[in-house]
């Protein structure tokens, strides 16, 4: 996938190869090549959710403050650590360069 310039997107992105489905609260995502579900909390999906919208690290953690009211901190913490399980299990592509 390519952006108007014809660079490649950068950011944080979904793998093509994972489809997500919301469960009550939370939700799976399942690897498609590997068959591995990986499920999030309430907290997870919304942080799945703005990724998808296109929002980058920094936007995802400040609205992920405001919605759930929480420290910015704790906030940040949590989403680093989600979003690095999240790349190492192949689900997210990071594509922030750096």
């Amino acid at each position: 996938m390519s952006s108007a310039d014809g660079q490649t997107p950068r950011g944080l992105q979904p793998s093509s190869q994972v489809v997500s489905s919301r469960l009550g609260e939370g939700a799976v995502l399942v690897h498609l090549e590997t068959n591995q579900i990986f499920e999030l909390n309430t907290t997870g999906v919304r942080t799945w959710e703005l990724i998808v919208e296109g929002l980058d690290l920094d936007a995802v953690i400040h609205r992920l403050g405001r919605e759930f009211d929480v420290d910015e901190g704790r906030i940040r913490a949590e989403v680093t650590d989600l979003v690095a399980a999240l790349v190492r299990q192949g689900l997210l592509d990071d594509r922030r360069g750096g």
